[in-house]
């Protein structure tokens, strides 16, 4: 990557912070405070601005108990996975406050997924076409996530690196970051087949691949199971305590077009004016838009030979990755898991490249919706 790209990006960066750091600040004035999360009181207790404790709102206060106290004494956070929390627990080391230790990497997480999923996307397209990629990705309505204390961005970072490493032919050095994507979140083992298949389709013949990447891929979530299994006497006690969160969520797997039915009755009985709504509806539309996207995608795989056709390794990640949650019974946390399904953003870009009234609708609709989300966000009322 030249300097000239390096420092663009960096640009870039810097204004999406400073620019969603505004909304944040300005929120007060539009919506009042009303946490609908737990332990929101612990929040300024770590001394911060609002702008950047606000970061740590609903699951950002799970991961400062986690990094603080570990999993033992708390009940059902053991549904977050542990290298985040793990890593705020590192840096507070230096810095001496967990929420500001969460902000700093979060940060650097994001800074870092944004140059790496910038160099993914050049592997296979030109400069043009990874820039726009970028700005959508960086527009997207649950982007924010990316800078709050959550692990979208470590993950991002962790998935994005370990499919270069591999097109670098560096596979050692893909499992291991596969490896520590699974310990970062459930969906972080569907590396494993994905990469699998990266090596089938550009260097199968090289059988040392296939094990230099499949060992280390699966040992995050391996290591997090024995751990659950010694500690609570269950391997799958992060999936079990998935109901415990509410949000509709249930261990008894559900069936895709049942959680379309489950939606349709919902707004049939849900009042249009409650923000509930407004968060049902998204977390729906959004939802169906992403798998039109990625089925959009693939059929352009199947019958278009163009240079701008998405890696089918990508794709299958993205599918995996985009199907799992709704198992759960909705679409509840959509709009921020769909950013781990990257390739809709690969293709959005394609797509909007040469239609500049289309990329121009879309960037605006996308950006005022990421600008409500946020505002909704930092006053504690639920988004994703």
């Amino acid at each position: 990557m030249k300097t000239k790209e390096v420092l663009r990006i960096l640009n870039l960066f810097i204004f999406w912070v400073l620019f969603l750091s505004l909304i944040i600040i300005l929120a007060d004035k539009v919506l009042p405070y009303k946490p609908s999360f737990p332990y929101f009181k612990e929040l300024p207790k770590y001394g911060l601005p609002k702008y950047l404790s606000s970061l740590a709102n609903f699951d950002g206060v799970h991961y400062l108990t986690i990094a603080r106290k570990g999993y033992i004494g708390t009940d059902f956070i053991q549904a977050f996975f542990p290298l985040y929390p793990l890593s705020m627990r590192l840096a507070n080391n230096i810095i001496q406050n967990y929420l500001l230790s969460g902000v700093v990497l979060s940060h650097l997480f994001a800074l870092f997924s944004f140059y790496s999923f910038y160099y993914l996307v050049k592997m296979d397209h030109d400069k043009k076409t990874a820039w726009l990629a970028l700005i959508i990705f960086a527009t997207f309505i649950s982007s924010f996530y990316l800078r709050s204390l959550y692990n979208e961005s470590l993950f991002l970072t962790l998935i994005f690196s370990s499919f270069i490493a591999t097109r670098k032919k560096k596979y050692l050095l893909a499992g291991v970051l596969g490896g520590l994507a699974s310990a970062t979140r459930i969906v972080g083992i569907f590396i494993f087949p994905s990469l699998l298949l990266l090596i089938f389709l550009h260097d199968r013949k090289k059988w040392h691949a296939y094990f230099a990447v499949a060992i280390p891929s699966i040992l995050g979530l391996l290591i997090y199971m024995i751990y659950l299994k010694w500690q609570f006497g269950d391997y799958l006690y992060f999936f079990h305590v998935q109901e415990k969160f509410g949000a509709s969520r249930q261990t008894q797997l559900v069936l895709y077009p049942q959680v379309i039915y489950r939606y349709f009755k919902i707004f049939m009985t849900v009042r249009p004016i409650d923000l509930k709504y407004y968060a049902y509806v998204q977390e729906f539309l959004v939802s169906l838009f992403a798998l039109g996207v990625l089925v959009a995608a693939s059929l352009k795989n199947f019958f278009k030979k163009n240079k701008n056709k998405i890696d089918w390794s990508y794709l299958l990640f993205a599918f995996l990755a985009y199907f799992l949650p709704p198992l759960t019974g909705n679409f509840s946390s959509m709009p921020r898991y769909v950013l781990a399904c990257f390739p809709l953003f690969i293709y959005l870009a394609v797509f909007l490249e040469k239609r500049k009234q289309l990329k121009f609708i879309y960037l605006t609709i996308s950006l005022i919706f990421l600008i409500i989300n946020l505002i909704l966000f930092t006053e504690g009322y639920w988004v994703a």
